[in-house]
């Protein structure tokens, strides 16, 4: 059964935003995916029927040490 999911932004201060409504959970993990590159902020979805967030998946970008190189 496909469901709508309220996608959410939380700010590194702790305060979140609602920022799109998707349809079904492929568009909406692809979406989450899509927000991510595009902050450093984290995102969640929540199930609008029940109020269930959806299983979290990596929406954390990974951050390089200062001074290393990402090739070695």
């Amino acid at each position: 059964m496909l469901r709508d999911f309220d996608i959410f932004e939380k700010f590194s201060d702790g305060s979140t935003v609602w920022r799109v409504r998707v349809f079904g959970r492929f568009e909406t993990k692809r979406r989450l995916q899509e927000l991510t590159e595009h902050s450093n902020n984290q995102f969640f979805a929540i199930d609008i029927q029940s109020g269930v967030p959806l299983p979290a998946i990596n929406t954390q970008k990974p951050r390089l040490a200062m001074g290393k190189k990402a090739n070695g």
